[in-house]
């Protein structure tokens, strides 16, 4: 089971909040072989009501992200068909519903599955 820092969450929750009325995206990162998110990673970001998008190519190749985070500013925390393939590319994804809390995250397996996170003090 996947685990992750209350204080990813909550930067991840002021984060989202600052993006409002756009959709705010960012990385997730940790150790695969403990599966512990414990930071977030932010990369250059196409922001707008609707959606946020990343240029793949910018994304580096690099075994500490571990999955993605992004909010939905006027919806629920369930994927849509576009995050759903997103999805696909990560073992552990998250979405933000508004009005952006811990209560309000969804976490998502590569399949779009609604996953179990343990939440770690910290």
């Amino acid at each position: 089971m996947w685990s992750i820092k209350k204080s990813v969450l909550l930067n991840a929750c002021s984060a989202a909040i600052n993006f409002i009325p756009d959709e705010f995206m960012c990385f997730l990162g940790g150790n695969k072989k403990t599966k512990t998110i414990d930071e977030i990673i932010f990369m250059p970001t196409e922001n707008s009501e609707h959606s946020a998008s990343v240029n793949e190519l910018n994304i580096p190749f690099d075994d500490t992200i571990l999955g993605s985070l992004h909010s939905h500013p006027f919806s629920s925390n369930k994927p849509s068909k576009e995050d759903k393939r997103f999805f696909r590319k990560y073992s552990v994804n998250a979405i933000l519903g508004y009005p952006y809390s811990i209560e309000t995250i969804g976490f998502y397996n590569e399949k779009g599955e609604e996953i179990k996170i343990t939440l770690l003090e910290g």
